[in-house]
């Protein structure tokens, strides 16, 4: 069996884009790049001749996505560009029947955006086409129980998380909140959950944050939230995680990007969280090329619709 091909849309690094990494890492896990969409011909050469410099890629750019699946025949799309321009991408590859990789949130922007995503999700799920979210937090996971031993063996009852978005306000929210979301599904196996209570504020400081409190579950299973939005553009952007009490900072050596989970003296090693998704991916599109049916999309559609409730309850005042 040949490699999978995937298309790329958005595979710059333009604004803190993930598209080179993304190529590189699909490829490290087998599958073959078919293809890089941009909104200008000058704009995809440019994506191309970065992919093919850094990570010795080559794809041939396009600036149409018709003349992209005629010429390249690619088996899923692995959708990067904006947020806003995701339901379009995604709406065409369920035209061409084309399983797809879609970088969080799946759907955003009015009107209703929970319910347009929902509904692409069903469609996927009803094609039998393969449809994964770019939520790589989970899989920091195995490295945080070797970093506490013993945590995870139950459901969480407190959880934090601090995360430094390049945008602000309603965008910070935007670009961050599936992580947090992610995490808690999956340290939280409940299909019932539900986010509510949730409250915003500032807190002062050097930097700014903007922090979210809320609770996600139902009834007396539910985890106290609080996630933390830090107005800090230093590289690499600080990061950690905290359940019931026990913390791991992600830090990144800027020499070579090796990351670690640390807890004041202790470290463990992380592998790249990234890396792992997308490897877990290409398994999934293989397996489902291969005639098997693809996981359930499902958790994707009740994070969006958690997202949208905390979206919707950020106060007008707090908005940049």
């Amino acid at each position: 069996m040949s490699a999978p091909r995937v298309a790329l849309i958005g595979a710059r690094r333009a604004r803190q884009g993930l598209g080179p990494f993304v190529a590189r890492d699909l490829v490290a896990a087998g599958l073959e790049v078919a293809g890089v969409l941009a909104t200008s011909s000058e704009t995809a050469a440019a994506a191309a001749r970065e992919l093919e410099q850094r990570f010795a890629i080559r794809a041939c750019p396009y600036q149409s996505l018709e003349a992209l699946l005629a010429a390249e025949s690619p088996d899923a799309l692995a959708i990067l560009s904006p947020p806003e321009s995701h339901e379009r991408f995604l709406r065409a590859a369920l035209d061409a029947r084309l399983h797809a990789l879609c970088e969080k949130p799946l759907v955003f922007g009015p009107p209703d955006f929970a319910a347009r995503g929902g509904r692409l999700v069903d469609e996927f799920r009803a094609r039998g086409l393969l449809l994964e979210e770019n939520c790589q937090w989970p899989h920091v996971l195995d490295a945080f129980r070797r970093l506490h031993p013993g945590a995870g063996t139950a459901p969480p009852r407190a959880f934090a998380m601090l995360l430094a978005p390049a945008g602000r306000g309603r965008e910070a929210l935007r670009d961050s909140l599936s992580h947090p979301l992610s995490l808690l599904q999956a340290v939280h196996h409940d299909p019932l959950a539900r986010v509510d209570e949730i409250a915003y504020e500032r807190v002062a400081g050097a930097p700014e944050r903007l922090r979210v409190r809320f609770r996600f579950g139902h009834g007396a299973a539910s985890v106290s939230c609080q996630v933390d939005l830090l107005a800090d553009d230093t590289l690499p952007r600080p990061a950690w995680l905290e359940l019931d009490g026990r913390r791991a900072e992600r830090r990144i050596r800027a020499a070579d990007y090796r990351m670690e989970l640390a807890d004041g003296t202790r470290a463990v090693p992380l592998a790249d969280p990234l890396t792992a998704h997308l490897a877990r991916f290409a398994d999934s599109l293989r397996a489902t090329l291969a005639g098997a049916a693809p996981p359930d999309p499902g958790p994707i559609a009740r994070r969006l619709g958690m997202l949208a409730a905390l979206v919707d309850a950020f106060p007008i005042e707090l908005q940049d």
